[in-house]
């Protein structure tokens, strides 16, 4: 792909490598909240249509906000370049929101409320984080919310079960930005890089709670994918600095992977679902599929 053309910058903008964990986030919530329908299960296209509007619309939103302090800095992203107005980015900003949150208003009020609640840590995210470190906060929060959004979405009533995910999800979202930024300064004491470290393995042990407890003896089983490929990240993928955080953008479905797998497991012995109906299927084969995919879209069009 041209990387000079208009293409390959929106594929830039929209973070288009994320895309797919933003459907194995939202999809955690999604078969947590689906578990009474059984055979009737169907997989909620719209829902997820918001999420991803969401999810593109910040980025655009983001890109919009920064887009004098990425002439400096970033200067290879498409406002700095002049390839499209700052105008028209915040337009498709705003539409994306606007279409997400009546698309969530069909789902129900509970559902419109986690996704106005969503749009605002969004926003939040975008005015302070060239201001503070503690902005990664509401960008682990965006995250977090997804799972509460599918489980909402689906189930049109709330349950702590979606909470757990959630946690993981916010615990390796804030490990992720604050091991970017510690590992790209050598000064940074090791003391500092191994709370990021702590908090990566804090978020897939959260992740791991819901399993363990309904059946201990497989409910460990999700966690293996997801500390090898932690292994790789802080060894392997450990430098250069980019290299290191599309590694963990990539993993992010594997946290989901946590708590998903041993479910499916679970589910089957339960006599919950069928092995290989369409819960179970999604649930084994969704976090990791979206896993290659991002890996393989990082080629397309940058993560970060």
């Amino acid at each position: 792909m041209n990387k000079e053309g208009k293409t390959y910058a929106l594929l830039a903008t929209a973070r288009i490598a994320n895309v797919p964990s933003v459907v194995s986030n939202l999809g955690v919530g999604v078969l947590l909240g689906s578990l009474d329908t059984g055979a009737d299960f169907s997989w909620p296209w719209f829902l997820t249509l918001a999420a991803l509007l969401f999810y593109v619309g910040g980025n655009f939103f983001n890109d919009w906000a920064d887009r004098e302090w990425d002439v400096e800095h970033r200067p290879e992203r498409a406002l700095p370049r002049g390839l499209f107005s700052p105008k028209a980015y915040l337009i498709t900003a705003i539409a994306c929101f606007v279409i997400g949150l009546v698309i969530c208003g069909f789902c129900g009020w509970r559902a419109l409320l986690i996704a106005a609640f969503l749009v605002c840590l969004i926003v939040w995210y975008t005015e302070i984080h060239k201001r503070t470190p503690l902005s990664v906060i509401p960008m682990g929060l965006c995250r977090a919310v997804l799972p509460v959004l599918g489980y909402v979405g689906i189930r049109e009533g709330f349950s702590g079960v979606a909470l757990l995910p959630a946690t993981a999800l916010l615990f390796y979202i804030i490990a992720l930005s604050l091991s970017a930024r510690w590992e790209s300064k050598a000064d940074v004491p090791e003391e500092k890089k191994l709370i990021s470290r702590m908090l990566l393995l804090a978020a897939g042990v959260i992740a791991s709670l819901l399993p363990l407890m309904v059946m201990p003896v497989v409910g460990w089983v999700g966690m293996v994918a997801f500390f090898m490929w932690m292994g790789l990240c802080l060894t392997k993928y450990r430098s250069p600095v980019p290299a290191h955080v599309s590694a963990l953008l990539a993993g992010i479905p594997l946290v989901d992977w946590v708590t998903l797998f041993p479910m499916a497991l679970i589910w089957v012995r339960l006599e919950r679902v069928e092995p290989f109906d369409p819960m179970f299927s999604i649930a084994v084969f969704l976090p990791p599929v979206a896993f290659v995919v991002g890996r393989v879209l990082q080629r397309v069009a940058p993560a970060t």
